[in-house]
């Protein structure tokens, strides 16, 4: 009897716990951002409510906290010394991070698209510019941003100028709008971040077709492989994961925030 007793008041003390999760302090909309909710600022965005979801699923409870990005990690990897947070999300993968963390399944990916101004050129005419003559086109970025990317996904010659006068992508998508460059390359979601926010007025003229090059960049949520329950707390979010993106929960939270 003593033995079941104890089980039970572990199994409650664990389901009581609280992972406690750190991120970047500099936001990273519309993924994870602050935002005015009836006076109060809240946090909110695709990462939130799938960390709402599954956490919900698994029966845990959870706490964010925006502190500035190396700190976050270098907490999480330290588990073992400073017992702060088991976790960190919105990251990529790197070797480092794989010997240092557990990473769940992908919890989102961005990808670059090319912006462009819709009363210039319909889709089909500019679809065809760039499988087949993309040096025609002016191009325009922001001011210090590395532009590799046209030589590489668009096949851009490498002796062509690149425009790089803007001083943020919204200023860019204004030179489009404006006639004064033809196209950038830029990620969707960091696009519609800035419209979230209210950080950019997307213009009514401007759309975008997919690059020739599939490419995306994945995003996971990270474990520190030094909290004791770490394996158990993978499998479980990742279980979750796999449940919301049978079930069409995990489509229904993209479909929210990342909506052109």
């Amino acid at each position: 009897m003593k033995k079941i007793f104890l089980l039970f008041l572990g199994l409650i003390l664990y389901a009581g716990e609280v992972i406690h999760i750190c991120d970047d302090s500099a936001q990273w909309p519309p993924f994870i951002f602050k935002k005015n909710i009836n006076g109060k600022e809240k946090l909110v965005g695709v990462s939130v409510d799938i960390a709402d979801e599954v956490f919900k699923r698994i029966g845990k409870n959870y706490k964010i906290d925006l502190i500035p990005w190396k700190r976050c990690l270098y907490l999480v990897e330290n588990y073992d010394k400073v017992h702060i947070y088991e976790m960190f999300m919105d990251g990529t993968y790197s070797k480092k991070r794989a010997e240092n963390f557990y990473l769940t399944d992908s919890i989102y990916h961005t990808h670059p698209v090319i912006w462009f101004n819709k009363d210039k050129y319909t889709k089909e005419e500019f679809k065809k510019i760039i499988h087949t003559n993309p040096d025609k086109l002016r191009y325009c970025d922001v001011n210090g941003y590395q532009v590799a990317k046209y030589h590489k996904f668009l096949g851009v010659s490498k002796d062509k100028k690149i425009d790089q006068g803007a001083k943020s992508s919204c200023d860019a998508l204004r030179k489009i709008s404006e006639n004064r460059c033809d196209a950038m390359i830029a990620a969707y979601e960091g696009m519609i971040g800035y419209k979230v926010t209210g950080q950019c007025k997307i213009p009514e003229n401007i759309t975008y077709i997919d690059i020739p090059v599939k490419h995306k960049t994945e995003f996971y949520m990270f474990i520190a492989k030094k909290y004791p329950k770490a394996k158990t707390l993978l499998n479980e979010i990742n279980t979750a994961l796999k449940e919301m993106k049978k079930d069409g929960t995990y489509q229904k939270i993209l479909d929210k925030w990342l909506k052109f």
